[in-house]
Parts: C-alpha cells; sequence; structure tokens
C-alpha cells in the first residue's frame, strides 16, 4: 500500500510540475499578446491558429513513435520516464522559438537566409531524425527477441523468474545499448527532441516562423509576436506530455508484472518497432532526396505522406492495444493465473 502512495503522489506531483510549465508558456504567450491585441486584433485569430498548430503537430508520427521508443528504453532502464513526452516537445519547440526570434529581430536577413537553414537544416534534421529512429527500432528488436525466448521459457517451464532473465548478449545489441545508454534523463531526451527540431522545414513550424516575420513587418513589436512561438510551444508541449504520461503508465502496468511484461510487451514491442522503422526509413529517403536533390517515385512518396494522420493512427493502434490487452486480462482472469507460475 505504501508503494502504491508513493507512486500515486510522484504521478500527481509529476503532473502537477509539468502542469504549471505549460501553462507559463500560455499564460506568458497570451500576455504577450494582449500587450499589442488592442492595437492589433488580427494577432488574437494568429496566435490561436499557433496554439492549434502546436496541438497537431504534437500527433506528428516521428513524435509519437520517438516518445514510445524512449519511454521503453529508459523505463527498461528504471528511469522515472513520465517526463520524456514533455522533454521531447520542449527541446523540439526551442528550434521554433530560436528561429522566431532571429526572423523578428532580423527581418530581412531571415528572408534571404530562411530558405538555406530551411534546407540544410531540414536535410540535417530529418537525418538525425532517421538515425535515432532506426536505433530505437534496433535496440527494440533485441528487446523483442528477448522477450519471446522468455515468453517460450515460461511456457515450457512455468516459471516466471525466466522473465527477468537478460538472453540476448549480441555484441550488435550492447553497442546500440551503449550509444542509447547516454540518454538516461529527461534533460537529455530535450537535446534529442532539439535535434529532431533541426528540420524545421515542416510545414506548421514554418507557419509559425512566417507568421512572425509578417506581424513584425506589419509593425507589431517584436516582443509581441513571441506570443506566436510560445502558445505553439503551449500546445505542443500539451499534448506530447500527455502521450509521455499515457505511455509511462501504460509501460508501468506492464513492467510491473513478468507475467504481463511476456505476454502484452511482445505485440506493443512489435507495433514500437514497425512505427519506429518505418518512419527511419521515410526519413533517410526524406534527408537524401533534400542533400542530393533526388526526385523518382520514391521520394515522391516518401514527400506525400502525412506524418499528422499517420501519428493519430499510431497512437489509435495503441490505445487499442492496450484496451484490448486489459480486457483479456480481466475476461480469461490471467491475475489468477500469474500468481500459480
Amino acid at each position: 500500500m505504501i508503494s502504491s502512495t508513493k507512486k500515486q503522489t510522484t504521478l500527481q506531483s509529476d503532473a502537477v510540475r509539468y502542469g504549471v510549465i505549460i501553462i507559463s508558456f500560455f499564460v506568458s504567450g497570451v500576455f504577450l499578446l494582449m500587450t499589442s491585441a488592442s492595437q492589433y486584433p488580427e494577432m488574437i485569430a494568429m496566435t490561436y491558429l499557433s496554439f492549434t498548430m502546436g496541438l497537431r503537430h504534437a500527433f506528428d508520427v516521428d513524435h509519437i513513435a520517438a516518445i514510445d521508443n524512449m519511454t521503453r528504453k529508459m523505463l527498461n532502464d528504471g528511469k522515472n520516464t513520465r517526463g520524456v513526452g514533455f522533454s521531447f516537445s520542449f527541446g523540439h519547440s526551442m528550434v521554433v522559438v530560436l528561429m522566431a526570434l532571429i526572423t523578428v529581430l532580423f527581418v530581412e536577413w531571415a528572408k534571404h537566409s530562411m530558405p538555406i537553414f530551411e534546407q540544410i537544416g531540414g536535410a540535417l534534421g530529418t537525418l538525425i531524425a532517421a538515425t535515432m529512429l532506426i536505433m530505437l527500432a534496433i535496440v527494440n528488436s533485441f528487446i523483442l527477441h528477448d522477450i519471446w525466448a522468455k515468453f517460450i521459457s515460461m511456457r515450457n517451464h512455468g516459471s516466471k523468474s525466466e522473465a527477468n532473465k537478460q538472453v540476448n548478449s549480441s555484441k550488435i545489441y550492447r553497442l546500440f545499448l551503449k550509444i542509447l545508454g547516454m540518454i538516461k534523463h529527461n534533460w537529455q531526451v530535450a537535446v534529442v527532441g532539439f535535434l529532431f527540431g533541426l528540420g524545421f522545414d515542416t510545414a506548421t513550424q514554418i507557419a509559425v516562423l512566417a507568421t512572425s516575420a509578417t506581424a513584425a513587418n506589419e509593425g507589431i513589436p517584436w516582443y509581441a509576436t513571441l506570443a506566436f512561438p510560445l502558445l505553439f510551444t503551449a500546445g505542443m508541449c500539451l499534448m506530447d506530455t500527455i502521450d509521455g504520461f499515457f505511455m509511462s503508465t501504460t509501460y508501468n502496468w506492464v513492467f510491473s508484472s513478468p507475467y504481463r511484461k511476456v505476454y502484452y510487451n511482445l505485440t506493443i514491442t512489435g507495433i514500437s518497432i514497425l512505427a519506429a522503422g518505418f518512419i527511419g526509413f521515410v526519413d533517410f529517403i526524406q534527408s537524401f532526396s533534400m542533400m542530393f536533390n533526388w526526385d523518382n517515385s520514391m521520394t515522391r512518396w516518401a514527400k506525400g505522406l502525412d506524418f499528422n494522420q499517420m501519428g493519430i493512427i499510431l497512437v489509435g493502434l495503441f490505445v487499442i492495444a492496450w484496451i484490448v490487452a486489459i480486457m483479456i486480462w480481466h475476461v480469461f482472469n490471467l491475475a489468477d493465473k500469474e500468481q500459480t507460475v
């Protein structure tokens, strides 16, 4: 009971802490808006658009895949993972805030330099995102192999102690774990999010920057235009934080029991690997097409994919998988069976 109470207290304190930060972003954005809204009422619609863009951008499939896979990896290391979603989103949004600030302060310079930054940053950021997602997919593939081996062992021997043994010890697995082992804290996840954000050619981010530049050209004070990226950040951090809490809570439910860990991780890990691997592959195609000016059927196919719709589908798959898992757990009384193995 004490352990459960402590976990509940920690969950509440984490939720309050991240909630306060997100609200502070929102309030700061609204405050900056109000400094000029009476003189420039068109700002109200523009800031509302920025906030909703942030909400929508959080559903990009690369966000969902990265947060899911990093949550799984860090939880496997015994870390508190409830801040993964917020940290990733915060680092990601800092690119937008910095570029918006540069844009409004150096409007003329930004007009000429933005296309160059868009091309270089887009290719580099997408390449970094692709590399990270592929690495996470590979590490989780080894973890899936371990889970399958433990599943077979438990089925044959009926001992849940088998679930705590690590089966895989290959050099490749250890190499990738060593590389990803550098990500041990939430602030390091923020760095990953920042690197992902370097691919700031995404429509929502560029739209926020363009909105800021347009506002500056119309005479709106530069500090007031920062309401746009701040509200974009508030919206994106809100949804990514909720996503991170959902992933962390559901994985904690699974990891709390060797029986659940083996039976349900097979499905969920498989979805995670497919998502990370597929999006990493698409990101590689998009990055190479930008760097080498490729134009063929495959690059056109990759560019035509709607990452936002794919992200919503992926979230739906996770939710459905967890609902089915919980239903099966209760319908077939697997909790009772767990006590007998």
